[in-house]
């Protein structure tokens, strides 16, 4: 499925996202289709946490990358056939997550996330994500999302 630039764009993002700055953790879209997207986040030394994770040796939080993946996940919700996440009726909420971090992400970074559907059921859906800085990986795993309403992903 191909869409148009302006869907891709950061303004797409803020349309489809709640979050807003500073807990905003997607950039732009680079690609998306029905099961997978690739969502970018540059990290900048000015973020926020990075007053306190850690002062001497800035860190992005694993909790800030996998929330990175979460809204990579509902942007591509947003995509899917027949969704009703973009409708106001339903909110995808992160339900449990499996992720393993490899590697620290630091100011000057560009995390790639790549998010692909596993599953989807009635009222639930199950992501892989991958998240990499300069081809390399650095946190993975999966996340399961439930929806809150009575609209389904299919």
């Amino acid at each position: 499925m191909k869409h148009n630039m302006d869907m891709l764009s950061h303004e797409y993002v803020l349309d489809i996202l709640p979050q807003r700055y500073p807990f905003l953790m997607v950039d732009r879209i680079n690609e998306v289709d029905t099961s997978k997207i690739v969502c970018i986040k540059n990290i900048s030394g000015n973020e926020p946490c990075f007053q306190g994770h850690f002062p001497n040796k800035k860190i992005f939080p694993g909790v800030y990358i996998t929330e990175a993946m979460a809204q990579s996940a509902i942007l591509l919700f947003s995509f899917m056939k027949d969704s009703s996440v973009d409708n106001g009726n339903t909110l995808p909420l992160l339900y449990h997550t499996n992720i393993k971090f490899k590697k620290v992400i630091t100011p000057g970074d560009q995390m790639v996330i790549s998010i692909n559907v596993v599953k989807r059921i009635s009222n639930a859906a199950i992501v892989e994500a991958v998240v990499k800085v300069n081809d390399k990986k650095c946190a993975y795993g999966e996340l399961t999302f439930t929806l809150m309403g009575d609209e389904k992903i299919e």
